[in-house]
C-alpha cells in the first residue's frame, strides 16, 4: 500500500507541475509578441498632441 501511495503522490506532483506550466503558457499566449516595438508608433498615431519626431 505504501508503494501505491508513493507512486500516486509522484504522479500528482508531476501533473501539478505540468498544469502550472500549461497555465503559464496559456496566460502568456494573449500577449503581443512585438508590443514593445509598436509602442512609440502607436502613441504618435493615436495621440497626435505628443509632437513625436523620427529618431535615428
Amino acid at each position: 500500500m505504501a508503494t501505491l501511495t508513493r507512486r500516486f503522490i509522484i504522479i500528482c506532483l508531476i501533473f501539478v507541475i505540468f498544469a502550472l506550466w500549461m497555465a503559464a503558457a496559456v496566460a502568456n499566449a494573449g500577449h503581443a509578441s512585438r508590443g514593445w516595438r509598436d509602442g512609440p508608433f502607436h502613441a504618435c498615431v493615436f495621440h497626435p498632441d505628443l509632437n513625436c519626431r523620427a529618431s535615428r
